[in-house]
């Protein structure tokens, strides 16, 4: 009996020892190793605002292991002082002798510390500067007032100019800032998102207009957007000169949007088109869905404020030419009377 019983547990043991053997040796499914790898490296988008060539300050993502809140501002703010060596010709704004010296985060506000030697900025960039701190941490989600101290004081006024600093510092101050005024009566501001090329890479440009002129937030994009003189300056809307909108609707967190047939190219609405107004009008609306149509053509596409953009996708159809490349100088000279805001 027990000799019955060793011979079956070697028995056991020996086919165990074969079944291991067989899954060692036979190769395992390679679109299974895939997928568990690409889970492993998946990366968080880090949004950082950085001055590029001409002096834009550009919102540009990269990427890194996302950690806690506080970890995360370091690094946003790690790359405005010192620059990343993955992402060519875009430059940081703040001296790069600045260390940070504390970070807090309560609710929806920052409070961050720096060593003085941020005090040491261009003249000429410390608007940019502080656009590009305020820019970068907002883009956190749930973030949206900055408060700056300089070993442990606050920041009041700007350090070669002495303009005054008013807290919270949120997005409304604007950024690359463009003037148009009459008067010192009823200024608003409205920030237009254009896009702009650099070699490879497709990036946003956010551009602040400050005028006092009465129109609707939606129609000075659009406009601005359409703009000859932008695309002079490398900013482009992609978006034809004779279209039109229709009609604007907003109800509650939504806006419906209708545009005449020059909505389309090549019979369908541009990647580009879509993404330029949509991140304009998500800057100045407080919406979460853009739906776009046509007067023939009802809910052609919908763009939420959450979904991922793809600027890559982008720049593989960003070449396409539409009638804004053929544009006279009369046109431009009409453009630069601004009459275009007008009802």
């Amino acid at each position: 009996m027990i000799k019955k019983y060793a011979l079956n547990k070697i028995s056991v043991a020996t086919l165990c020892l074969i079944l291991l053997l067989m899954f060692y040796f036979i190769p395992t499914n390679n679109n299974i190793e895939t997928t568990v790898d690409e889970n492993n490296n998946k990366l968080k988008e880090n949004v950082v605002y950085l001055l590029d060539e001409d002096n834009y300050v550009s919102r540009i993502t990269t990427f890194y292991d996302e950690k806690d809140i506080t970890e995360d501002i370091k690094k946003k703010i790690d790359i405005l002082i010192n620059g990343n060596d993955d992402i060519n010709k875009f430059y940081p704004l703040i001296p790069k002798e600045t260390k940070i010296n504390n970070v807090k985060v309560e609710k929806d506000s920052v409070y961050i510390d720096f060593s003085k030697e941020i005090l040491n900025v261009n003249k000429y960039l410390e608007e940019s500067m502080i656009e590009s701190i305020v820019y970068t941490l907002t883009e956190i989600n749930g973030l949206n007032k900055i408060y700056i101290t300089i070993e442990g004081e606050k920041l009041t006024k700007l350090p070669n100019s002495n303009k005054e600093i008013d807290y919270p510092l949120t997005r409304s101050i604007g950024i690359n800032k463009e003037y148009n005024l009459t008067s010192f009566d009823n200024i608003d501001k409205t920030t237009v998102f254009f896009l702009k090329d650099n070699e490879d890479t497709t990036y946003f440009v956010p551009v602040t207009k400050i005028s006092n002129i009465e129109a609707e937030k939606i129609d000075i994009i659009i406009e601005e957007l359409k703009s000859p003189i932008n695309s002079q300056n490398n900013l482009n809307g992609y978006i034809s000169d004779n279209l039109e909108l229709v009609s604007f609707n907003k109800d509650n967190n939504k806006i419906d949007l209708v545009f005449n047939n020059y909505i389309f190219t090549d019979n369908k609405i541009l990647e580009s088109v879509e993404y330029v107004i949509s991140k304009s009008i998500f800057e100045n609306y407080d919406v979460d869905e853009i739906n776009f149509s046509s007067e023939e053509n009802k809910n052609i596409d919908t763009i939420k404020k959450d979904d991922d953009i793809d600027l890559n996708n982008v720049s593989n159809n960003i070449n396409i030419k539409n009638e804004k490349e053929t544009k006279t100088e009369d046109k431009i000279e009409d453009k630069k009377t601004n009459n275009y805001y007008t009802n």
